[in-house]
């Protein structure tokens, strides 16, 4: 990161700052453009909110514009542990404007339901020797899928190995083919607390797109690397079409 970058970085950090209820900020520059912001907050407002504040800000003090999808928020709960929050994907369109609309009168966005995204049942790791398999179980919609991933038992491939394995899950979720790769997952430390950051491609119809999610680390690192992984997942998963589920009935044998 050369200075421009960093002086920038800082610059942004510290208007952040300045907003109500945010616990800690990272950002991430390339020359004079922000690639990344991850915000801590323990505001309770809805995190698209959040990130029009975060996008006002930086318009109004740095004369910056930033994409939303840009930023990824992790809500700190007082007494019930993280959750993270993130904002929604909006549908593709054939074109986009090409400049992004007012703060002052943000175009309306549609509200996820979180009874539509992915949740987290199980994480597990079974180590053999020099050789590690993760599995990740998850239920959508009410449909329960496994996924696994098998590699070298050194600690940071092992949460690659369970970010690949959720996203192998997700996968089984989906009517339609997408190719999901874990370009890196990296543990920062945002104020007092250790958050971890997931990337990932997403592969269909020979686009690929580019997503990050984010989770505070309590106690379990595994499950946390889970979340982070959902949290980037259920930003462009909520408007595919899904599996249907396979009904079996069971009938007794004739002779």
């Amino acid at each position: 990161m050369n200075v421009t970058s960093t002086t920038l970085a800082s610059k942004a950090e510290a208007a952040i700052r300045r907003l109500r209820e945010i616990e800690g900020v990272s950002v991430h520059a390339d020359g004079d453009a922000i690639r990344e912001v991850h915000v801590l907050t323990s505001s309770e407002r809805p995190a698209k909110n959040i990130v029009r504040d975060v996008q006002t800000v930086l318009k109004t003090r740095l004369g910056v514009t930033i994409d939303h999808r840009v930023v990824s928020v992790a809500q700190a709960s007082p007494g019930s542990g993280a959750e993270f929050a993130a904002e929604p994907e909006l549908a593709a369109s054939g074109a986009r404007a090409a400049a992004p609309a007012p703060a002052s009168a943000p175009a309306p966005e549609p509200e996820v339901v979180r009874e539509e995204r992915i949740r987290f049942e199980s994480v597990n790791l079974f180590v053999s020797g020099p050789r590690t398999q993760a599995q990740v179980e998850l239920r959508w919609k009410g449909l329960p899928r496994i996924g696994s991933a098998s590699g070298w038992s050194a600690r940071d491939e092992s949460h690659r190995l369970v970010a690949q394995a959720t996203a192998t899950a997700a996968q089984e979720f989906l009517a339609d083919p997408m190719a999901i790769g874990v370009q890196g997952v990296e543990f920062v430390e945002i104020g007092r607390h250790r958050t971890v950051i997931v990337m990932l491609s997403l592969l269909a119809n020979r686009q690929e797109k580019v997503v990050t999610g984010s989770c505070l680390v309590e106690q379990d690192t595994p499950q946390a690397v889970v979340l982070a992984t959902l949290a980037a997942l259920n930003r462009v998963l909520g408007g595919l079409r899904v599996k249907e589920p396979t009904e079996y009935v069971l009938r007794p044998t004739t002779n």
